[in-house]
């Protein structure tokens, strides 16, 4: 892939989102997204809307926790999704992303109360009409802290794309941040994201990210 010295200049980004969780039972839950992303010195602007629905295996023994905490507790689930991109360049408009969504969970417990969770996606892409897809492996490593009796969860993960459209390896995305529980209806999220693209082009930008979340 070459070294990250041959990038171009770093561009950044602000990358505002609201979520929402509804949990149905304890197998299942709903999950939507409206995220939002501008350069600030980009005439780049993309707005994403997405509808998903979690699938967790039922535990033949179930702690509190996994009665409290739909994701934390889970050790595989399951997400399927629909999402549509609409992107626009100055002040044109370019053909928007339907985008079907699979991701697939699995979670293990390292020492020190450390989480490790693995994340394999696969996005069905319609860009103008045209099918591709991409296939995303991310690696995320989490810790829980209790701060003035609320709960923060730090985590740092990488995530790198395979896209069919290039037949290679096309990006690089680095996350590192912090969840803060305000009350079991509202958490927030901050974030770094340094991403490093190949394909088409090489760029790279950092991004941050602010995540409201709402669960019901």
């Amino acid at each position: 892939m070459g070294s990250f010295t041959s990038f171009s200049q770093t561009q950044y980004e602000f990358w505002p989102e609201i979520n929402g969780f509804i949990r149905l039972t304890d197998q299942f839950r709903f999950y939507l997204v409206s995220s939002y992303a501008k350069g600030k010195e980009s005439d780049v602007k993309t707005l994403d809307l997405a509808a998903n629905i979690d699938v967790s295996l039922i535990p033949i023994f179930r702690t509190k926790k996994w009665e409290e905490d739909w994701q934390r507790s889970r050790f595989f689930w399951v997400r399927v999704g629909y999402d549509y991109i609409f992107k626009q360049v100055s002040d044109t408009m370019s053909a928007p992303e339907n985008r079907g969504m699979i991701n697939i969970f699995a979670k293990v417990n390292l020492p020190a109360d450390i989480w490790l969770e693995v994340r394999l996606r696969t996005d069905l892409r319609w860009i103008g009409g045209v099918y591709s897809t991409r296939y995303r492996m991310r690696i995320e490593a989490t810790r829980e802290f209790a701060v003035f009796k609320h709960l923060v969860v730090p985590y740092l993960n990488c995530e790198v794309f395979y896209d069919t459209r290039y037949l290679w390896w096309s990006r690089i995305l680095v996350m590192a941040g912090a969840e803060f529980t305000v009350n079991r209806h509202f958490r927030f999220e901050l974030y770094l994201a340094p991403q490093f693209d190949y394909l088409p082009e090489r760029t790279s930008l950092l991004a941050f990210g602010v995540v409201a979340k709402l669960y019901y």
